[in-house]
């Protein structure tokens, strides 16, 4: 939901200005799924909003829980008949919210089920943000929680493609007036869209950036991600040091551990020398997580697989830590977003 219908709702309704304070209570704040739940107003002001104003852009299919791990998976359709998906986890002892930008996506990564969809749309900032306020309203309606702490774009799509409504979203998502997460808690991942890096360093300095690499050899790299072909490991390097130098903030590397793809002592190397080429590479972060079986052909990678491989990278005095993959068992886990209602559960 976009604020700004609610108000001018109010205005043209000609409804008290005092009640915009009192409806920003109820769904901000009390977390309401339903107007009838917003109890501080009058029931003709309740009825009213409940036929014109939508308090989420889409509608919820169904609603997946974990049974290994503190994760949930909605999906969800949007007005048009497509259909997205996003995730609540916990990982730690904050809630963290992994939201998607597209549906489908374009660029159709080899490890990825949400490139075999192929492009769909961009979607709004309202219905970036509505992911969010609807994982809220889940935690109130089901005392899990008082908030959502965290925000990841690592959902369906690539959120760079989709910049301005990516901002938008961003922008009222963290605004104090509504559900004020802070952009330091907010991450943005790219499979390196590296022209749009100023662009986020300039519009959003404080939200973190994090960038799908995966390889750091330039032929292997595009037959995983066929993006490097226009962003290559060069390009990629000249950019993340503006990016840097910009900010002066850390900058996450994703990469995904592929069994036999990408984890060879050559790989570890690659990965190393090209980190090290950067300069103030001090403020690049490499985040090691294993490969899911459900995504591609790709067999799932072993754990020691990645530990040796964090151990390398510690050993050329590179920052690394390892992620636990979440969720897989309901197909919730990084790259494994397909949008698909499948079997109710």
């Amino acid at each position: 939901m976009i604020f700004e219908k609610v108000k001018e709702f109010v205005k043209t309704k000609g409804v008290p200005l005092y009640r915009i304070a009192q409806i920003r209570q109820a769904v901000y704040e009390k977390g309401i799924s339903d107007w009838d739940e917003a109890t501080n107003l009058p029931a003709d002001l309740r009825q009213a909003l409940k036929k014109e104003v939508k308090l989420l852009s889409f509608d919820v299919v169904k609603v997946e829980h974990s049974k290994r791990d503190i994760v949930y998976k909605a999906l969800f359709k949007l007005n048009d008949g497509n259909k997205i998906e996003s995730v609540l986890m916990k990982p730690g002892k904050t809630w963290s919210v992994c939201v998607s930008s597209q549906a489908g996506c374009p660029l159709g990564c080899a490890f990825c089920a949400t490139g075999k969809l192929g492009f769909k749309r961009h979607l709004t900032d309202e219905e970036i943000s509505d992911q969010v306020l609807f994982w809220y309203q889940f935690l109130r309606k089901n005392n899990l929680g008082e908030r959502v702490s965290n925000i990841v774009f690592m959902g369906m799509g690539e959120p760079l493609l989709n910049y301005v409504n990516v901002v938008k979203a961003i922008e009222n998502l963290s605004c104090t007036d509504y559900l004020n997460i802070g952009q330091r808690h907010i991450s943005v991942s790219t499979s390196g869209i590296a022209d749009k890096f100023y662009n986020l360093a300039q519009d959003l300095p404080q939200v973190n950036l994090a960038l799908s690499l995966h390889n750091a050899d330039n032929e292997e790299r595009t037959r995983l991600m066929p993006i490097n072909r226009k962003y290559d490991l060069d390009t990629l390097k000249e950019k993340l040091e503006e990016y840097i130098a910009r900010t002066g903030r850390e900058v996450f590397i994703e990469y995904t551990v592929i069994e036999g793809e990408n984890n060879s002592p050559a790989h570890v190397r690659k990965l190393g020398k090209w980190i090290n080429s950067i300069k103030d590479n001090y403020l690049l972060h490499v985040n090691l997580i294993a490969c899911n079986e459900a995504v591609g052909k790709a067999v799932a990678t072993h754990e020691s697989s990645v530990k040796k491989f964090a151990a390398a990278l510690k050993a050329m005095n590179i920052n690394v830590s390892i992620r636990k993959s979440l969720g897989s068992d309901i197909s919730a886990a990084c790259g494994q977003l397909a949008a698909k209602e499948g079997k109710r559960k």
